[in-house]
């Protein structure tokens, strides 16, 4: 049995790698080398700046020896054929070949490093931020994923990832689906409830002090003009609320028909259904992503163009899954400082 580092309160930016499952770690790791070497590629900047400025005084030097003597400068006034304007043209078609294979590098390896770059930026990003409190890493083992018969490791990837695009559809279908008439008319009825008696006129002050009627009041935050982001409380009379107390079987009969009219009962999904299979859903995604994300390391390690997708679940990424954190016993560490200690299998 294997201790692995986790924290649950960090006051730093701890590095992800220390407190990472072995094999989680390792795959960090590959990608943050993967970006470093796809960046080393790139073109520099100085490189690049010198290619065009070396093109651009080859130009120079053309244009002035084809300049009649009386330009700006002056020139030499020399024929295409004379040798030391073709030693030009030849010199500036050199050059601007140079500059041109120097920006096409640019352009090609620069679009290889952004998605790998955005997908480590993801991945890190998660760990730090975006991980369920509560909750620690293991390392997923997990089968390696079959390919079809006479099927790629690149056609592999792809038909994962049309699965990836089917599962997500029917998540956003789920999602988009209404809700039902029944349960759309319980809510209205608890929130014109809640209205109603938010909206009561108080006549106590006028029938025991001869004082004045309280009627609703309800504070709003507004901006403060001028005030570059400030803000300021006020109150005033909660219409809505003094509407719902004086007209509340109105209102649910007139909201009745309204929820009537725009219900579709045909495609609704109360919540738990939607909650069920929204959660099946997800399940699958993440078994679809975890086989995708393995054959993207497979593919990786035999140096195929292939990276990554920026939106693939972290935890596919890394193969990786997430575990409730053991209780911690307490140590006396400094607030803010501590660390959880997890056991890795």
């Amino acid at each position: 049995m294997t201790m692995t580092l986790a924290p649950t309160a960090l006051s730093f930016n701890a590095d992800p790698v220390a407190w990472l499952p072995e094999a989680a770690a390792d795959r960090l790791r590959a990608l943050r080398q993967h970006s470093a070497d796809l960046n080393a590629l790139i073109p520099k900047s100085d490189d690049r700046l010198a290619a065009a400025n070396a093109k651009v005084e080859a130009e120079r030097r053309l244009a002035r020896l084809r300049a009649h003597q009386s330009a700006p400068g002056g020139g030499f006034n020399l024929k295409d054929d004379d040798p030391r304007v073709m030693a030009a043209i030849e010199q500036l078609d050199k050059l601007t070949a140079d500059h041109a294979r120097i920006s096409d590098l640019y352009e090609v390896r620069g679009a290889a490093y952004v998605p790998a770059s955005q997908t480590l930026h993801a991945v890190q990003t998660w760990l730090r931020d975006g991980r369920p409190p509560g909750t620690v890493l293991e390392d997923h083992e997990m089968p390696e994923p079959k390919l079809n018969k006479g099927e790629s490791l690149m056609d592999a990837i792809e038909r994962h990832r049309r699965r990836v695009r089917e599962l997500r559809a029917n998540l956003h279908a789920i999602r988009s689906a209404p809700m039902p008439s029944a349960h759309c008319k319980r809510r209205m009825r608890e929130q014109i409830e809640a209205l109603a008696a938010r909206g009561a006129v108080n006549v106590s002050g006028l029938v025991e002090h001869d004082g004045d009627i309280e009627w609703p009041r309800a504070q709003q935050t507004v901006a403060v003009r001028g005030g570059q982001g400030a803000s300021a409380t006020v109150e005033q009379s909660d219409t809505p609320a003094l509407i719902a107390y004086l007209f509340k079987d109105l209102l649910l009969k007139k909201l009745d028909a309204e929820i009537d009219n725009e219900a579709d009962d045909g495609s609704a999904l109360s919540v738990d259904v939607r909650q069920r299979q929204e959660a099946e859903v997800r399940a699958d995604l993440l078994a679809v992503e975890r086989d995708e994300s393995s054959l993207v390391w497979m593919a990786l390690e035999q140096n195929l163009p292939v990276f990554h997708r920026v939106d693939c679940a972290p935890e596919a990424i890394l193969q990786c899954t997430l575990v409730a954190a053991p209780r911690e016993t307490p140590s006396g560490t400094s607030p803010g400082m501590s660390f959880g200690f997890g056991t890795r299998r």
